[in-house]
């Protein structure tokens, strides 16, 4: 396995790059090495003299590179690898590149400002060497909207064995075709877990008057497969992720009630049992209550890496109004475990830049919801009885799911037609595990 295309970033190292070297790594369908920055003929780039700009013939052949892989299967360009004269040619040695870390903010924007359309995830991780001089790593995955192309030379590339080819008409409208089927084949398996999780209200007293809400996570582009999840009666060690039971705030401070704003710890599904390719967790087991149930929460993980999590209940009522009531940490602590499980398949199928979509339903039945935020200083909030979609989630980079969190947040809290107040400060994830 070559760490640099499997680990996640933060764990990546100077030994990762010293073993490429060591195991004589060749280029390959995922993986390019470029000594220096590429310049023209008999020059160097500007940023290699010490300047600070980039040169163009810098940034177009690195932007063709990347962006072909993301045309393809994803992959890696090392920059900082100096090659052999053997044939084929390996990685050899360390070439440190100036100021990585500064290039590598730098290259960032470049790739912003590009690529059309924008690539929906990229990693690009200075590992310094030498002082602040060191080896950059431009990794990303197998891209939903491909084609890409770069903006300021027009190419369409993609990567053929351990090549960067222009595309062919042919190829961009066959891949064209080919993304559309993928998304095709998402929007399907999306859409039969809605109707799946109609029936999951059977398994509910008074089905007829319950809310349930249902956070679903599928990858995108590249295959998350698993073998096996469940083993020996219970889920696969690698695969068994906490619950995550409370989010906090970023800025540290307390209320009342301590760090902890939302508290969902009592209503985690424990009891984990075979599904047919996948397993799946339960608040209430089949065999302690094999008739229906006041509530249940359950989390699945499927060997193509989908995971579902869901909340239903038809308990908690009002005695004054006979409606419903939602308690605010369902949805959130939710859709926190979910994109927190999806973190980590990803990574321990070793495709740490794999993208997610996430969908997000909350159905009420019979009568509305009360959602009782005033404790948050938001106002009280009622859902109607009906179908929420909320807009398509992309997990995609690994720092980006405290803010995917406070996303969904804001649009929760937007639904029940109120805003978040300025004075409201972010959530975030406890020990988030990049």
């Amino acid at each position: 396995m070559i760490e640099v295309l499997s680990k996640p970033a933060d764990q990546i190292s100077i030994s990762d790059i010293e073993s490429l070297i060591d195991s004589e790594v060749p280029e390959s369908e995922q993986i390019e090495f470029k000594e220096s920055l590429p310049a023209r003929r008999n020059s160097t780039d500007p940023w290699i003299e010490g300047e600070n700009t980039i040169g163009n013939p810098a940034k177009d052949k690195i932007l063709e590179e990347v962006v072909a892989f993301a045309n393809a299967y994803g992959g890696v360009c090392l920059l900082g690898i100096k090659e052999s004269q053997t044939k084929p040619p390996v990685a050899a040695e360390i070439s440190p590149i100036p100021r990585c870390a500064e290039l590598a903010e730098r290259l960032k924007l470049v790739f912003r400002d590009c690529v059309d359309p924008q690539l929906p995830q990229i990693e690009i991780i200075p590992i310094k060497t030498n002082g602040e001089s060191g080896v950059i790593i431009c990794r990303v995955g197998q891209s939903r909207l491909a084609p890409h192309r770069v903006t300021r030379t027009l190419v369409c590339p993609i990567r053929q064995s351990d090549r960067c080819e222009k595309m062919t008409m042919r190829q961009i409208q066959d891949l064209t075709l080919n993304i559309s089927r993928g998304l095709e084949r998402l929007e399907r398996r999306l859409s039969e877990r809605s109707e799946r999780f109609q029936q999951e209200f059977e398994r509910i007293e008074e089905p007829e008057k319950a809310f349930g809400i249902r956070a679903t996570a599928i990858p995108v582009g590249d295959k998350i497969p698993f073998d096996r999840i469940f083993r020996q009666g219970r889920i696969i060690d690698d695969l068994s992720e906490p619950w995550r039971s409370a989010l906090q705030r970023k800025d540290g401070s307390r209320r009342k009630d301590g760090s902890r704003i939302y508290d969902d710890q009592h209503n985690e599904p424990t009891h984990w049992r075979p599904i047919l390719r996948g397993a799946r967790a339960e608040y209430f087991s089949e065999d302690a209550h094999p008739h229906k149930l006041p509530k249940q929460i359950y989390r699945e993980i499927h060997c193509d890496g989908l995971i579902e999590l869901a909340h239903l209940s038809g308990t908690d009522e009002s005695p004054e109004s006979q409606d419903l009531i939602l308690l605010p940490a369902y949805p959130l602590v939710l859709f926190a475990n979910l994109i927190t499980q999806a973190h980590r398949l990803r990574n321990q199928a070793s495709v740490p830049i794999a993208e997610y979509a996430v969908e997000v339903e909350i159905h009420v039945k019979g009568v509305p919801v009360i959602v009782p935020w005033n404790r948050y200083r938001i106002s009280s909030g009622k859902l109607a009885p009906g179908t929420i979609t909320f807009p398509r989630y992309s997990l995609g980079d690994s720092n980006e799911g405290n803010d995917l969190l406070n996303l969904f947040y804001r649009d929760f809290v937007n639904s029940l037609g109120q805003d978040i107040g300025p004075e409201e400060n972010p959530l975030a994830i406890p020990n988030w595990p990049n």
